[in-house]
């Protein structure tokens, strides 16, 4: 009974992150994707299979900001390979499981973002063909640290502003404000680093 309560609240738990995510509130999905981690390995049914927990770790990744909490992503993709990994034959039973090789890239496309020190951000973007500038305090562990909270102040200051056309210009200038005000952190949109794109 405790396994399929678990599996349950985990279900709930992805299906509200869904729902946030389609508000474009993906920052909420990082405390319920913590907590559906924890409900994940606490799971202890061998009928259970490690692929289905797997595909669990793949439900969860989906929904959250993985470049903004990359180093939180990388937990949950090192604990989906390992899944992968003890699962066998049962890894190429279906073509919708995750790989080792797909999770493998993932993690090294991560592992390359934060690594500030040998992979620089025109390095990056030309290795995963990303066009847009970014500004690199985003790869660092502060930004990870301090983005829940930043986003929940954001997330109060523009109230109920409709999240569709445009919106991404009140957003970003709430943002700035917050991270200058609050936290001492200047930061570049990515209007202002890609001049020549045009944003909505």
């Amino acid at each position: 009974m405790k396994n399929k309560t678990l599996a349950e609240r985990i279900i709930a738990i992805v299906d509200e992150m869904r729902e946030n995510s389609s508000e474009m509130r993906m920052w909420k999905n990082i405390p319920l994707a913590k907590e559906c981690m924890q409900l994940l390995r606490e799971i202890d049914d061998p009928e259970e299979t490690p692929m289905g927990k797997a595909l669990a770790c793949d439900a969860i990744r989906e929904q959250l900001p993985e470049y903004h909490v990359p180093r939180f992503v990388l937990g949950i993709l090192d604990y989906e390979r390992e899944l992968i990994a003890q699962a066998g034959d049962e890894a190429h039973e279906s073509e919708n499981y995750p790989t080792l090789e797909e999770v493998d890239r993932d993690i090294k496309r991560l592992k390359d973002y934060i690594d500030t020190d040998h992979v620089s951000q025109k390095d990056f973007l030309d290795r995963y063909e990303r066009s847009l500038k970014f500004d690199d305090i985003e790869r660092t562990p502060r930004w990870e640290e301090i983005y829940y909270e930043v986003e929940q102040e954001c997330d109060r200051q523009l109230g109920d502003i409709p999240r569709g056309m445009g919106f991404c210009f009140a957003y970003w200038s709430t943002l700035r404000d917050v991270l200058s005000d609050k936290y001492g952190i200047r930061w570049h949109s990515l209007h202002e680093l890609n001049p020549r794109v045009l944003f909505d």
